[in-house]
């Protein structure tokens, strides 16, 4: 699956004539949607499909951030010639488990230089786009508390109070 996705980002590299495609054209955006119908063909059972999802993940990253033979990639601030590729990537995160989501922002962030945070330029967009599919939902939920802010008094104690009628007390106060 991530062969053809890859292939087909390939051949719209070599029909733009540049390694920099144009991720709002429409032959992106099928690339896009694609990748989207994959995803669905997974079904729900994301513990089914755990080993396959990580390797596509770690296949498609290694693709991103690599470079291809005879370009050189002396600037470090200047993206991988298959950065775009993560935003085709992104579309698969949703069948990560939580612990693999952690696992494969680890793996992208080992891969990619450190001069990435501080480049903002629309180059970057795509790992800023996949980075934050990995992290979302990550955060930790507040702990949910069961106990009331009041208590409950039982109805036979509130019948035996007849003379303490419109007391504090009554309303758990």
């Amino acid at each position: 699956m991530v062969v053809s996705l890859i292939t087909s980002f390939r051949e719209q590299q070599i029909n733009c004539g540049t390694f920099r495609i144009s991720r709002s054209s429409q032959e992106f955006s099928s690339l896009k949607e694609l990748a989207k119908r994959f995803a669905l063909s997974f079904g729900l059972d994301a513990l089914k499909n755990r080993e396959a999802m990580a390797a596509l993940h770690r296949e498609g990253v290694l693709f991103a951030v690599g470079t291809d033979e005879g370009i050189a990639q002396d600037d470090p601030s200047v993206p991988p010639p298959h950065v775009a590729f993560l935003e085709i990537l992104a579309e698969f995160t949703n069948k990560l488990l939580k612990q693999d989501k952690r696992i494969v922002l680890n793996y992208l962030d080992k891969h990619i230089t450190s001069a990435v945070p501080s480049s903002r330029s629309e180059d970057w967009q795509p790992w800023v786009i996949y980075r934050n599919s990995l992290m979302h939902g990550d955060a930790e939920p507040g702990p949910v508390t069961s106990r009331r802010a009041y208590t409950r008094r039982n109805k036979k104690e509130t019948y035996d109070d007849e003379d303490d009628e419109g007391s504090d007390q009554d309303f758990g106060y």
